[in-house]
This record gives C-alpha cells, structure tokens and sequence, in this order.
C-alpha cells in the first residue's frame, strides 16, 4: 500500500507475523468463506534447538498447537479513503476461535506497517456469545472512545465483522454491545443496533491484494486477489524510486466481482519493493497500491 497520512484520531497502530491470503469476493447476504490456504513466500520459521553441555541436544518443550486465523485491517489510499486488507496469523488452536480473533486485532499489531486499526488502546473483548448464526461480541467501555468520521467507523466495524465471520464461517453477522449492553451507534458516525454483516467486497476490500508477506522471500512467482475494472492489475518491483520490472496481469474475475491474478518476476537477486494496484483509468496514475518488502532469491 501506499503512503498512509496522519489520521486527526486516536490511532493504535498494530503488526504480527502474518501471511495473507486469497478472498473470494463476498456479496453482503453470503456466508464467509473458509479460510484459504496460507500464501506462498512466507519466511520459514524454524524453532531454535536447545543443547546441553557435551554436545548432547536438549528435549525443547513442545510448543502448543496454533492455528492461522485471518485478520483484518485498515488501509489507506489517501484520495480515496479507508479499505480492510487480511494477514494470516497463527493463533492458539485450543482457543475459542472468534473471542481469538477479535482479541487479536484489538491487542495486537500487523506485519505490514501501511496496515492500521483505529481502535482505541485498551479495548478489550469482554466476551463473545452466539445467537444462531450472530456473534454477539462485549466490548469493553474503551471500544467508545475511537472515531474518524463516518468512513473510517464503518470500516472499523466492518474490521470486526469480517474477522469474526472468517474465524467461524457459520456465522453471518455480528452484534456489538459495550460493557454488556446494546448500543445504537458508535463514535456517533455507524449504527450497531442491530446485528451487522459484511458488506460487499468491492465497497470494503482493498482493490488489489498481494498474497504475499512483508518481508518474505521469492524465486520469481507471485499474486494476489482483486476486484479492478477489467480485470486488471498493474505491479512494479522497485529498488527505491527506480523501477526494475513492471508489467499488468489479468485476474480471473472482473469487478465487482474478485478474482485470482499472478506474475512472474525477472531481476537479480536482492532487496526490493513490490507494488501491485489499480491504475486510474482517468489518468493511468497508481491507485489503491498494496507493497510489500521482499528479497527476490533468484
């Protein structure tokens, strides 16, 4: 993604090890989809070994079972306003998987640093119950103390509920309370008053997506998803303000709805950026860029 501008608002920004994914586009009245599969040029994590004096290694402690949840976050292209983009992260297995999630986005902060969450330190999630297919979700008295202007309150909200309809695929929608009780409104700019579901993904996702992690590692193949006017997508590998390698790819699916794209990197091996967005069709200029720092192995 591009630039992100000082926000006038109490901004808490958020980072964890992530790895995106593909989204198929999601209309309003559609359940979630299952989570798709991790992405590929994600870092390998391999736990360090513990050894002993003389050489002989050390039992490590089992580590406990995680599972990859998908969080969401907000972006930003400056002229045109706030969209949700998705890392995938692992999250303990054994927990309850919407109260996980939730948690995570409101405590925790993004791998990529162009993501943000305008939610107020130390909200927190009371708790989470379900009704049918609603998650009914407490938070706590913090959760009121954010704001931003009607777009970024929606996509605040709309933040929570595609976090908690993708960490559980049966439900459908989400309604908030605050220290146990039912509100109408938050930040005074989005009605919660009644349960809220996703809205439809060319009105709240990011255009274009890069399924790739910050920082990761390629040998040349990459992608993402998007929903762009003709199905296209425009990239660029960049060192600094040089460009090395552009090029557009086609993606499956035309907007409104979201489609799979890749491409195929060509450079030498080093450091890069790689950007991948929507080019204007008024004036062919970057829009809704999403970037993400690699090293292209070659």
């Amino acid at each position: 993604m591009g630039p992100w501008r000082p926000l006038e608002v109490a901004v808490r920004a958020v980072v964890p090890l992530s790895l995106v994914l593909l989204l198929a586009g999601c209309a309003a009245d559609a359940p979630p989809a299952a989570a798709p599969a991790p992405i590929t040029g994600a870092p390998s994590q391999t736990a360090p070994s513990t050894a002993v004096s003389g050489g002989t290694p050390a039992a490590s402690p089992a580590a406990a079972p995680t599972i990859a949840r998908a969080l969401y976050w907000l972006g930003t292209d400056d002229r045109r306003g706030p969209r949700l983009y998705r890392e995938l992260v692992p999250r303990p297995a054994a927990a309850d998987p919407v109260r996980d999630a939730l948690t995570a986005v409101l405590e925790s902060e993004p791998r990529d640093p162009d993501y943000r969450s305008l939610w107020a330190a130390g909200a927190t999630v009371r708790g989470v119950t379900r009704d049918g297919t609603t998650a009914v979700v407490d938070l706590s008295r913090e959760a009121l103390a954010s704001g931003g202007g009607s777009a970024f309150a929606s996509a605040s909200v709309q933040q929570l509920v595609h976090t908690a309809t993708a960490a559980d695929p049966s439900l459908r929608a989400v309604q908030l309370r605050v220290e146990g009780e039912p509100v109408a409104d938050l930040w005074g700019a989005v009605d919660v008053s009644q349960p809220v579901r996703r809205a439809p993904a060319a009105e709240v996702l990011g255009p274009v997506w890069l399924d790739v992690e910050e920082g990761a590692s390629l040998s040349g193949r990459f992608g993402g998803t998007a929903t762009v006017f003709e199905a296209t997508v425009s990239w660029q590998l960049r060192q600094g303000e040089r460009v090395v390698q552009e090029g557009s790819s086609t993606a499956s699916t035309g907007a409104p709805g979201r489609g799979e794209w890749s491409g195929e990197l060509d450079a030498p091996p080093g450091d890069y950026e790689l950007w991948a967005y929507e080019s204007s069709a008024e004036d062919g200029s970057v829009t809704w860029p999403d970037t993400k720092r690699i090293t292209l192995t070659g």
